[in-house]
């Protein structure tokens, strides 16, 4: 994929009828990693690390070459802009030095928050400090003596903060307990999933009462569950998309599973539901189509997002290129994303012609500002963000002549999204 601007069109044909089309998403990387991580711990070697796709996500990509490089004895190790493979890693460094070694990142790692995870980690015995702002990577792990016991965590800001913690208990005793029951979890079906993949390979665990997770011990497992499921956080943008395609339009999902262990699969079907598309599950994968009955309503559409912060993009740009006025809740943490997601997204939609209002925790539209063809006067920027990238894009189907920057950041987590797109978006680099 070239790194140069794209302009960005509709491909001949897609706005006048309805069409049909097949897309091949990226693994789950949420489950993938957790996968990763889990064989570093436990060292069962049910992931082939030579046998990794060429269109392997990146955040998957640093963190195998992290788990790698610790392996090989190296003392510096970058996770280059990968969020997950930095909080994974500093849980398992803290849990598993051996000698005195650094985490540091790239792009806006050193401004994404740690301190939750890295407090909890010094509480069960970690040896962990900060080598420049305090609260932030990078770190410097030493030795220590003694791991485990009992955890006080603030989930409040990244369920990735507790799911690290869960993936250590291969290398705990029983008994070890995280209570989080101080501030509501983020994203929260994330830590479910977690659960029920660590349930999966043998490691059981109580949470009881919510908030309160209790490792209950190992069971044998005699096959090791299947690792690759699609990317349910990645099909949003072909949700987006054919909301905005004609009515009839099909698109056929491959690999993804219903019911899923990841939770976005639950909040995608849903919140496009009362857009207007259907989702059928179907051989090696879903169906979903474009019926264009929208849930009758005579106020804002109004959506709280906690639970499913990575569709708010899609979301979002479903909803503008709908002409349809929103509030949505619960957004507070997307400010601490590759990009201030919510900022980013105002930002780049008022070149547009889109003025989105944002509070503390909320990002709403009033449908007073369309979408306006004659205001673009500069390319879109995603802020270094791929899903401000994947997302954004989609508004082509509105506004022909669409320019976007950098669009290599897909690679992140889809890299081939401009392939699956090129079908619906015509793409030219200038």
């Amino acid at each position: 994929m070239t790194t140069s601007p794209l302009l960005l069109s509709p491909s001949p044909q897609v706005l006048t009828k309805a069409t049909h089309g097949t897309w091949r998403l990226p693994a789950s990387k949420s489950l993938w990693a957790r996968a990763l991580l889990l064989e570093a711990i436990t060292q069962q070697g049910h992931i082939k690390r030579e046998a990794l796709p060429l269109d392997i996500p990146e955040d998957i990509r640093s963190l195998q070459e992290a788990l790698v490089a610790y392996e090989q004895g190296a003392t510096e190790i970058n996770v280059g802009e990968s969020g997950t493979a930095m909080r994974f890693m500093t849980a398992y460094l803290a849990a598993t030095a051996s000698r005195p070694l650094t985490l540091s990142g790239l792009g806006r790692q050193h401004q994404r928050p740690i301190a939750p995870l890295v407090t909890v980690l010094r509480e069960l015995g970690a040896h962990i400090s900060y080598l420049e702002e305090e609260g932030y990577p990078p770190l410097q792990f030493t030795p220590g003596k003694h791991f485990g016991g009992l955890a006080h965590l603030d989930a409040s800001s990244s369920s990735q903060y507790l799911s690290a913690l869960l993936l250590l208990c291969p290398k705990m005793k029983v008994g070890y307990t995280i209570d989080t029951r101080g501030e509501h979890i983020a994203s929260y079906p994330y830590a479910l999933m977690t659960l029920e993949q660590l349930r999966a390979y043998g490691y059981l665990w109580e949470e009881a009462p919510r908030g309160y997770f209790s490792y209950l011990g190992q069971r044998e497992v005699t096959t090791p569950p299947p690792l690759y499921e699609a990317d349910w956080s990645a099909a949003s943008y072909a949700y987006a998309l054919i909301s905005l395609l004609p009515i009839g339009s099909t698109i056929k999902l491959l690999g993804l599973s219903l019911p899923s262990l990841q939770g976005d699969a639950t909040h995608l079907v849903h919140i496009f539901k009362l857009l207007g598309i259907d989702t059928e599950p179907t051989e090696g994968g879903i169906m979903i189509t474009q019926r264009g009955k929208l849930t009758p309503s005579h106020e804002p559409l109004a959506m709280h997002m906690n639970e499913c912060p990575d569709l708010v993009p899609a979301v979002v740009v479903a909803l503008v290129g709908k002409n349809i006025p929103f509030t949505l809740t619960g957004v507070a943490h997307l400010r601490i994303k590759e990009s201030d997601r919510l900022q980013a997204l105002s930002n780049e939609l008022v070149k547009l012609g889109v003025r989105l209002s944002l509070g503390e925790d909320s990002l709403s539209w009033d449908n007073k500002t369309p979408l306006c063809s004659e205001c673009m006067t500069t390319p879109l920027s995603p802020h270094g963000d791929h899903r401000i990238a994947m997302a954004l894009s989609l508004l082509a189907l509105r506004l022909p002549s669409l320019r976007m920057e950098h669009p290599e950041v897909v690679g992140k987590s889809f890299p081939n999204f401009w392939s699956e797109v090129a079908p619906y978006i015509s793409q030219e680099s200038y």
